[in-house]
């Protein structure tokens, strides 16, 4: 398997588990009355932006170079996920405030890629 398409994979995957886990962690908070619904906004956006930096760092420090593209792709992957998911489960196509969203996202798995990619040379030297 190519370096970079196994570098995403595991970026991909790492997004996902951290996400399921976040969002149990997320019910219980619901569940037991924990978060205001004010609050709980600001705190998934946060918690998943930092969420597509770690799984953009995973990607990068696996390829080693040009993280900036393992980044992107890592994003766009995702993204696109997500909309067909949106699309195909719920019969919606994406909303004008999730371009913002979106375009955040991307930024966040393109520097945690980057950060990765130069942790991973400063592992090896």
């Amino acid at each position: 398997m190519n370096e970079r398409l196994k570098a995403i994979f595991y970026g991909l995957t790492a997004i996902l588990v951290l996400m399921i886990v976040v969002s149990l962690v997320f019910a219980l908070f619901i569940h037991f009355d924990f978060l205001a619904s004010q609050t709980l906004q600001w705190i998934t956006f946060i918690s998943s932006l930092l969420i597509m930096m770690v799984g953009g760092l995973i990607g990068g420090k696996m390829t080693l170079y040009k993280g900036w593209v393992t980044g992107l792709s890592i994003g766009f992957v995702y993204i696109i996920g997500v909309m067909l998911y949106q699309f195909l489960a719920h019969n919606e196509w994406i909303y004008s405030h999730q371009f913002l969203y979106f375009t955040i996202f991307i930024i966040a798995t393109t520097t945690g890629s980057m950060l990765g990619v130069n942790l991973g040379e400063q592992a090896e030297s």
